[in-house]
């Protein structure tokens, strides 16, 4: 019985997490100027899990900011974790299409 308490307790918050990451995924998108990017966005939050999906959301964070800023991202400041959220984002997205 307790197994099942702690099994359930554990998808709870897994379920719980994966919605919360893909309300804030689909804010960081600009869906209200193009109905095709909200649904691009929610397909590929849906196909992010674990430490992909951190890495994605970090790197689609810092992309929004500099985007935001109207000056592109330094080149010589993307780290490897940085680049590798954003080969995953966009994987993720491309799949999506």
């Amino acid at each position: 019985m307790r197994a099942l308490t702690i099994a359930l307790a554990t998808a709870a918050a897994v379920s719980l997490s994966t919605a919360a990451f893909a309300d804030e995924f689909l804010a960081l998108c600009d869906a209200a100027q193009n109905p095709q990017n909200a649904k691009v966005c929610k397909c590929a939050a849906g196909k992010l899990a674990g430490a992909d999906r951190a890495a994605a959301f970090e790197a689609a964070k810092a992309m929004k900011a500099a985007m935001a800023s109207g000056k592109p991202e330094d080149a010589n400041a993307v780290t490897t974790k940085h680049a590798k959220g954003l080969e995953i984002l966009r994987t993720a997205q491309a799949t999506c299409l």
